[in-house]
């Protein structure tokens, strides 16, 4: 008489389920925490500059609106302000485990988000330049350096724009590029305008 072993295989099955299902239930959380929030972006706009000066320059992005993206108003349309440095303040951050470090430089950030065809500027301006905490506000020979990019990041990671410029007073605005996007995404570089595109939103004299 042959035995009848579908209880074995019954029960193999159900057990091999029920690994399947606990496998499934541990990595699944993992997986979400991992991935973390996605902000999808299509160019990146970035200045830096020394984290061992204390200085404040400020990225300004004109967009095709003529509305200007800084400190001041960091989100408007497509754009926003992602990262804003102000010196010594935010060069020291504090970690998850409470202890400190220092920033590998003073960089600020806009982010393109989506595609907004039209004419784009980028200046940048020196807010303040700080020795021993004093503003240097009379001196026209502080020769700050900072680093201006402009990153696409679809359908591919690609530098368009890269060139460094010198601000050498408080209040100064230096025209670093302008640009046009086209309804794909296109981007062409174009000559900066004379004026500071500053000059249309602030009263500050340079």
């Amino acid at each position: 008489m042959t035995r009848d072993r579908s209880p074995i295989w019954i029960g193999l099955a159900d057990l091999l389920l029920c690994i399947v299902s606990v496998v499934i239930v541990a990595v699944a959380p993992t997986k979400a925490k991992d991935a973390g929030p996605h902000q999808k972006a299509e160019y990146l706009i970035t200045m830096d500059s020394s984290v061992d000066i204390d200085a404040d320059p400020d990225l300004w992005v004109i967009l095709p609106s003529r509305k200007p993206v800084f400190y001041g108003s960091r989100a408007v349309g497509c754009a926003t302000l992602d990262s804003d440095n102000r010196g010594f303040i935010d060069s020291i951050i504090t970690l998850d485990d409470g202890s400190q470090a220092k920033v590998e430089s003073d960089k600020e950030t806009t982010a393109l988000r989506c595609i907004e065809p039209g004419h784009y500027d980028i200046g940048v301006n020196l807010y303040a330049y700080r020795v021993d905490s004093i503003n240097q506000v009379d001196r026209k020979d502080l020769g700050l350096k900072v680093h201006v990019e402009i990153v696409g990041l679809n359908p591919d990671v690609r530098t368009v724009f890269s060139r460094d410029f010198t601000l050498d007073r408080v209040g100064q605005t230096i025209n670093a590029a302008s640009f046009e996007i086209n309804q794909q995404g296109g981007i062409t570089l174009l000559d900066p305008p004379l004026t500071p595109v500053t000059d249309s939103y602030t009263k500050r004299t340079p």
